[in-house]
């Protein structure tokens, strides 16, 4: 296993094409990582609220395509059969995908 750091902005599906080079390996990352947490700055608007106001951190579900924690460490496993190291090492620049 490696630790990697999450960037700004990246989301499950990023880290999952940068480290893996496919998204194919989602059910073994999210067992290896089971405390995965979306970003603060991911807010979503309180569905039960008209005055749109952001849903507290603390209530809101984990999302795949809102952006990870940055600064947060996933844990990649480097003996994983689901690496296609021919895609990354195609891959010269940071996966981060997400915009507001």
């Amino acid at each position: 296993m490696k630790a990697v750091t999450v960037k700004e902005n990246q989301t499950v599906f990023d880290i999952l094409v940068e480290q893996y080079g496919t998204c194919e390996a989602l059910p073994e990352f999210l067992g290896n990582n089971p405390e995965l947490e979306n970003g603060p700055e991911a807010g979503q608007l309180d569905k039960e609220s008209v005055s749109g106001r952001l849903t507290p951190e603390a209530m809101r579900a984990f999302r795949l395509d809102l952006p990870l924690r940055a600064g947060s460490t996933v844990r990649i496993d480097t003996d994983s059969k689901l690496i296609k190291t021919s895609v990354i090492k195609e891959i010269d620049t940071e996966v981060t995908t997400y915009t507001d």
